[in-house]
């Protein structure tokens, strides 16, 4: 629980940062909590508002190494946060309004319980 109001706190700084008309998610802010299988990676699909600052963090259970990518429709990456934490932070501007691919890769030998977090 900790760590997921580390991570709340976190991307509430991020969102005050930012410009008023910034938008990011097209379907808006989103919260969505899931466990990632050790050695495996979940792809989730959002889609994002063209030329709006977009914002992904990513807070794990603090049990293993996650690392995070981010890819345009056209597979291209646009983002990744590979440190050797399970915190990922992930910021860009979509040249369009369309969906990309978030890969969430667990290194570690255990499951991972983690947070998603979108502006």
């Amino acid at each position: 629980m900790r760590r997921t109001l580390r991570t709340l706190a976190l991307f509430s700084v991020l969102m005050m940062s930012a410009s008023p008309a910034f938008a990011g998610a097209t379907d808006g802010q989103t919260r969505h909590v899931d466990v990632v299988r050790a050695h495996h990676t979940d792809i989730f699909r959002i889609s994002f508002d063209g030329r709006e600052r977009a914002i992904v963090a990513v807070s794990g259970d603090g049990d293993t190494d996650l690392d995070c990518r981010i890819y345009d429709e056209n597979d291209n990456l646009v983002d990744s946060d590979t440190d050797a934490t399970d915190e990922c932070r992930l910021t860009f501007v979509p040249r369009w309004t369309g969906r990309f691919r978030l890969e969430i890769k667990n290194l570690g030998s255990v499951s991972n319980r983690y947070v998603i977090l979108t502006n």
